[in-house]
């Protein structure tokens, strides 16, 4: 089974078989493109892709140019600039409705999320409000959400907004999306009544401590755990996720004017009302008693629904947990799944001040995980340790993004459309609350001996390997502007080849590719997929099976150096 899974290039534990020599690839030794040397410049084209693959869903050749003229902190800077390209005004428009309750197809989700990943400017935006999709979980597959586009393009717009603001905020434009409402059971959560049998529902208070803010045990800002006589020592009780139900009570839709909503929706099972506008208290419902929260904290008695729950998230927000929990995931996310305590605690510190002593801001604490020295030299200095598996929805995004991917028509086309069965993943279609896969997941073997852990491993399967191989396959081999598929259907994503075909195409006369031109495709194409790092071993490889393809058919030749990377272990694992 891992033999097998090594040759499809998914096994994540390829990180421990690495050897140091692969710290300076074959393309940086031979193709220095003369980059000005310097902490903020990247030194080479390859080291451009890296940061771009971790930084965005890929570059092209046109964004490690813009990358290295700039240098990362400009760049930084202009995109965190950049205001969001959201979801719902394309979605609405591909509807063909300005109306607010119209209902909109979760497909249409699907395509603007492919059309935003692709093409829009803000692309550590959309990076980084991904890995929050994946932290602060919704998903079409749970509790009256099926095919409500609505509700989760609005709430994907959520996280596009936030994602470069401050945590708080974030925190709380969740708990009051209708679409977390309905997610996890906080929208028309009642007061407890005796009488009744009516008691707080648990399953946000539960949530936002363990998956959202604090998690399971206490941390240092390095991320370890705190131990006290030798075990771990929990973050909260059951009386603390008890306190925090009762905060959550009272909030229902948002009822405007002409809506057809009931005055009062809690006696009314039907979700008729806004996805778009936050949920908003009704005061009827809302439990007023004294409180004791986290740590022992008490919210008084007498509190309106509002201030009481601004003061609760202040409560969860301030909690020294909040900064190393979410710095961890988030360095996992785009960077390495094993990040050392240093590189976590300094992220944390940034998330704890910005330098302006304001906490909780997420576009200071993406700057300090992107620049710090780890991100950008560990594979060189721990490459056994260094990476993480490159998330299946983003292997493909990062193929489309470095081939110039074209389309005709927006319109996703039916294989792109349940791209979640080919790849196991899809935005906001995750399984349950705890994503698609485990930050602390580890398939076990040399990793779990180790202690390390490959999150992204947790829905890799051997059919799945294989799908994901023959995925690979239809994108190079039939995808490609004025291949098969282009003539099929103008909604298929196309990758563009005529430019590399031409790089390689032997002159008129000749019955070779012009001298070097094969090595230049190669080192161009590793350059874009893995960051230049191609070891000696797969670049031999490739090498010989391009040069065994005849010299005129310079498109099979492409196709294959392109499919060879693409589905080797070093494209594979992000490093």
């Amino acid at each position: 089974m891992r033999a097998f899974l090594r040759r499809v290039g998914v096994f994540a534990a390829v990180w421990l078989a690495v050897p140091a020599a692969l710290a300076q690839s074959s393309y940086d030794l031979v193709f220095r493109q003369g980059f000005e040397r310097s902490d903020d410049r990247p030194s080479t084209r390859g080291e451009a892709s890296r940061f771009l693959a971790q930084a965005t869903f890929g570059g092209s050749d046109a964004d490690i140019d813009a990358l290295a003229a700039s240098g990362y902190d400009a760049w930084l800077s202009a995109q965190i600039a950049l205001p969001p390209t959201s979801m719902l005004p394309y979605m609405r428009a591909q509807a063909g409705t300005a109306d607010p309750l119209e209902p909109i197809p979760f497909h249409l989700f699907k395509q603007a999320w492919f059309v935003r990943t692709l093409g829009a400017q803000d692309q550590l935006r959309q990076r980084v409000a991904f890995a929050l999709s994946e932290i602060l979980v919704v998903s079409e597959r749970g509790n009256g959400l099926e095919n409500d586009g609505l509700a989760l393009g609005a709430y994907y717009d959520i996280l596009l907004r936030n994602a470069l603001g401050n945590y708080r905020q974030l925190l709380e434009d969740v708990t009051l999306s209708p679409a977390m409402g309905r997610y996890l059971s906080m929208y028309r959560n009642r007061k407890p009544d005796l009488a009744n049998n009516i008691q707080s529902d648990e399953n946000y208070a539960r949530e936002v401590m363990q998956l959202f803010s604090i998690g399971l045990v206490k941390l240092h800002r390095d991320g370890s755990p705190v131990i006290v006589g030798g075990r771990t020592v929990p973050t909260y009780d059951v009386g603390t996720v008890r306190g925090f139900a009762r905060v959550f009570t009272g909030w229902a839709c948002h009822c405007g004017p002409g809506q057809p909503c009931p005055a009062d929706p809690f006696p009314v099972e039907p979700f008729t009302c806004s996805t778009e506008h936050e949920m908003v208290p009704y005061e009827a419902y809302h439990d007023r008693d004294a409180k004791t929260v986290l740590d022992g904290v008490v919210l008084p008695a007498g509190r309106d629904a509002r201030p009481e729950l601004e003061a609760a998230l202040d409560v969860l927000f301030n909690h020294p947990n909040v900064a190393p929990f979410i710095a961890r995931q988030l360095i996992q996310k785009l960077v390495t799944s094993n990040p050392s305590p240093g590189y976590v605690d300094a992220v944390a510190a940034a998330f704890e001040n910005n330098g302006q002593g304001v906490r909780g801001d997420l576009a200071a604490t993406v700057r300090a995980m992107l620049t710090h020295p780890e991100a950008r030299d560990g594979h060189r200095t721990m490459p056994q340790t260094f990476g993480k598996v490159r998330e299946p929805i983003v292997r493909l995004a990062q193929l489309w993004r470095a081939f110039d991917v074209m389309w005709e028509n927006d319109a996703l086309f039916p294989d792109d459309r349940e791209i979640h069965e080919s790849h196991n993943q899809s935005p906001l279609l995750s399984p349950s609350v705890f994503n698609f896969f485990s930050p602390g997941y580890t398939p076990g073997g040399a990793l779990a001996t180790a202690g390390l852990v490959a999150p992204e491993m947790q829905i890799v399967t051997a059919n799945f390997a294989i799908r994901l191989a023959n995925d690979v396959n239809g994108r190079v081999y039939w995808s490609y502007r004025g291949g098969p598929m282009d003539e099929f259907d103008d909604r298929v994503r196309l990758i563009r080849l005529e430019r590399w075909e031409a790089s390689i195409r032997p002159a008129p006369g000749a019955n070779e590719a012009p001298a070097g031109a094969v090595d230049r495709l190669i080192d161009r194409c590793a350059e874009l997929l893995v960051g230049g790092q191609i070891t000696p071993a797969l670049r031999s490889r490739i090498r010989a099976r391009v040069l065994s393809i005849d010299a005129d058919d310079p498109l099979r030749r492409v196709q294959n150096a392109i499919y060879l990377i693409a589905t080797s272990p070093e494209f594979a694992v992000q490093r």
